[in-house]
């Protein structure tokens, strides 16, 4: 059973002073220290949003500028492959030409040795055909 005496209040002032001396030597510094650090990750938390919002801000600038470069290179292929193919053609049209050239030149130089050997032949023939003709008759024609 319990005896309620003198003892019961020595025990309660005991405590009191137990708590008194743990709330000044331990709970005042250690709630301190929690608040101080409360208020650091909230510090940290606000400048983590703040750089969350610039790297935000940065992302989009960024994208804006790829597209931008990326559009700007597309034009520029595209300049610069219709200049290819214009060139291109402007070449190929002027080797044709110069083909073209080469080959009514060939062709006429043809047609040149082309009648002058006819002419040859046609005298080689008269030449051919007399002798022929003197060895059979025995005589000249």
């Amino acid at each position: 059973m319990i005896d309620i005496n003198h003892t019961l209040f020595i025990q309660l002032a005991n405590f009191l002073v137990l708590l008194a001396a743990l709330n000044f030597i331990l709970f005042k510094p250690i709630r301190q220290i929690m608040q101080e650090r409360e208020q650091g990750i909230g510090s940290a938390l606000g400048d983590a949003k703040a750089a969350q919002n610039r790297m935000l801000a940065l992302t989009d600038q960024y994208n804006a500028s790829l597209a931008e470069a990326k559009l700007k290179a597309t034009t520029t292929f595209n300049m610069f492959y219709q200049q290819g193919l214009d060139a291109q053609r402007d070449l190929i049209s002027a080797e044709r030409a110069k083909a073209g050239a080469l080959l009514d030149k060939a062709r006429a130089e043809i047609g040149t040795a082309s009648a002058a050997a006819q002419a040859d032949l046609k005298k080689d023939a008269e030449k051919l055909s007399q002798e022929i003709t003197s060895k059979l008759l025995g005589r000249a024609v």
